[in-house]
């Protein structure tokens, strides 16, 4: 699996160069989070409406819609 992130218009794989959430592994970070609370309709890791990803040294704030997950 890779996660690749709309970071200012550019799509960039996350996956082994970024992180999430201060420091996390982008993988274990959607895994871990990546699931629903009893009568929610948003997931943990989207609760607060942007992702917080760390790239070369850059924090970015980013919409959900702006991650992909590609599975091959």
């Amino acid at each position: 699996m890779r996660i690749y992130a709309n970071l200012i218009g550019n799509w960039v794989d996350i996956t082994e160069d970024g992180t999430v959430a201060d420091g996390k592994n982008p993988i274990l970070y959607f895994k871990e989070t990546l699931s629903f609370l009893e009568n929610s309709t948003v997931a943990e890791c989207f609760k607060y409406g942007y992702i917080h990803v760390q790239y070369h040294g850059h924090d970015y704030c980013i919409h959900p819609s702006m991650i992909q997950f590609i599975d091959y």
